[in-house]
């Protein structure tokens, strides 16, 4: 008996970066198509993904999406810089996901963020909450998946809270690291996204891992990880943001935001469900922290710099 091969194909948005490239290789080893709306190249030039620019420009858009049978969405901007904001976003997602509809894809995985109605109170996560409104509304199958915090060695916080403690002997702990918590793993992530594919109706999950942590046991843990020895030392909020604002300066990017840090302190990235992840983050840690932190991932210049174009996964 011969097997056949799984023709359905798949739109992914930002296949050649973190989230995307990982939920994409899955979609590949599943014998998908997939086919990425983009503004990036790929790291191999003989990829089997297609792709196309992401323009939001209805008919563009209507056209690159006809004969999907599912578009994954990870669609999104970290900081509102260089002319985009977040309601600049939502109404990208808005055309995007009309478009969807109109182009009769059979179903849509969104990416959205863990707690994104608890937090309407900041820009960001209020942006996400207005866009999984916008993709109840089309009527199309959905799922929304709301992940915490995704833990790779593409990772930009991780690595870069790595980086800062490989080149400083101290860390300061905004309000005495008390907040939590609960990351997962970018392979499962994506495992579980691409899963959602495949499942009919429409529902919203949350994606985290097994394991919580205070902020002062994850950067301990990172910098066990890294094999060093730092001094944490708690510090006022106002005043840690302070530092990575001027080390920020120096940099030409932004370390952490005001609001990603309340974020933070509004436990934002701890979930109240079951964990849908089942690895723990720590081993993973433990075997690959020493490739973390080499160097600093400047995020202004891979969004809007010389890296712009190149990809992230």
């Amino acid at each position: 008996m011969t097997s056949t091969k799984d023709t359905r194909r798949v739109i992914v948005t930002g296949a050649f970066t973190n989230i995307g490239a990982a939920v994409a290789r899955v979609l590949l080893e599943r014998g998908r198509q997939v086919h990425t709306l983009t503004g990036r190249c790929p790291a191999d030039p003989a990829t089997p993904i297609t792709r196309a620019p992401l323009h939001f420009e209805r008919l563009h858009l209507v056209r690159e999406l006809e004969g999907a049978d599912a578009l994954v969405n990870t669609y999104w901007i970290r900081l509102p810089m260089a002319g985009r904001s977040f309601e600049g976003a939502v109404a990208n997602s808005r055309l995007l996901f009309d478009a969807a509809r109109e182009a009769g894809v059979g179903r849509v995985v969104h990416i959205s963020v863990c707690n994104a109605p608890e937090g309407r109170n900041l820009a960001y996560y209020r942006g996400k909450a207005d866009v999984e409104d916008i993709l109840r509304d089309t009527g199309l199958p959905h799922t929304i998946l709301r992940p915490t915090l995704v833990v790779s060695h593409r990772d930009v916080l991780t690595n870069n809270i790595v980086w800062l403690l490989r080149r400083f002997p101290v860390f300061l702990l905004p309000g005495c690291g008390r907040a939590r918590l609960q990351p997962i793993l970018l392979d499962e992530t994506a495992r579980i996204i691409a899963d959602a594919v495949d499942e009919t109706g429409s529902r919203v999950a949350d994606l985290a891992g097994p394991e919580a942590y205070t902020f002062r046991e994850w950067v301990a843990l990172l910098a066990e990880s890294a094999k060093l020895r730092r001094l944490l030392i708690p510090a006022p909020s106002s005043l840690a943001l302070l530092a990575v604002s001027l080390l920020g300066l120096l940099l030409s990017d932004v370390i952490l935001s005001r609001q990603e840090l309340q974020g933070l302190q509004q436990e934002l990235l701890l979930s109240s469900e079951p964990p849908a992840g089942k690895a723990s983050v720590r081993a993973w840690l433990l075997e690959s922290g020493h490739s973390l932190g080499r160097r600093y991932m400047n995020d202004r210049r891979r969004h809007f710099g010389a890296d712009r174009h190149k990809p992230l996964g």
